[in-house]
C-alpha cells in the first residue's frame, strides 16, 4: 500500500494535536524515517512553497510508538478504538447495501421481465386492431 498522511490527517486518525505529530516527524527517527517523504505544500502565499513532511499509512504503528514516550497512551488507545468501531460499523454499513443491492438488481430483472412480456402482449394485440375493426366494420354494415 502506497498511501501517504499528512500530519493533520494522521492527527486526526489517532487523535493527537497536528503539531506534536509534526514534531515527531520533524526528528525523522531511524525508527519513522522509512516511512516518510516530503512533498510541497502550499505556504501563506502562491508563490512560496513549503515542504510537508507526510507518512506512508504503515508507519503509524512505529510512529504511535515514539509518541506513547510522551502522551498518556490512554488517549491514543482510545481514539484508536472508536476508528476500529467505526470501520466495523462501515463494513457493517457495506455488507447490508451490498445485499439491499442484489435484492434490487433481483426486482430489476423481474419488472425487465415483465416489461418484455407487456411489450409482447401490446405488440399482440396492435397486430389484432385491424382485424377486429374490420369485423366490426363488416356487422355494421350487414
Amino acid at each position: 500500500m502506497d498511501l501517504y498522511l499528512n500530519p493533520s490527517d494522521v492527527a486526526e486518525v489517532i487523535g493527537v494535536d497536528e503539531e506534536i505529530i509534526k514534531q515527531v516527524l520533524e526528528r525523522k527517527t531511524p525508527e519513522i524515517e522509512p516511512y516518510l517523504r516530503v512533498r510541497s505544500g502550499r505556504s501563506g502565499t502562491e508563490s512560496e512553497a513549503e515542504a510537508v513532511l507526510q507518512l506512508r499509512i504503515d508507519g503509524l504503528a512505529p510512529l504511535i510508538t515514539q509518541l506513547s514516550y510522551n502522551i498518556p497512551t490512554n488517549d491514543i488507545i482510545e481514539n484508536l478504538i472508536c476508528q476500529i468501531v467505526h470501520i466495523a460499523y462501515l463494513n457493517e454499513t457495506i455488507e447490508k447495501l451490498e445485499s439491499e443491492k442484489i435484492e434490487l438488481n433481483n426486482i430489476v430483472q423481474t419488472l425487465q421481465h415483465e416489461n418484455s412480456d407487456l411489450r409482447i402482449e401490446i405488440n399482440r394485440l396492435q397486430d389484432e386492431i385491424p382485424k377486429n375493426w374490420k369485423e366490426h366494420i363488416r356487422q355494421m354494415f350487414k
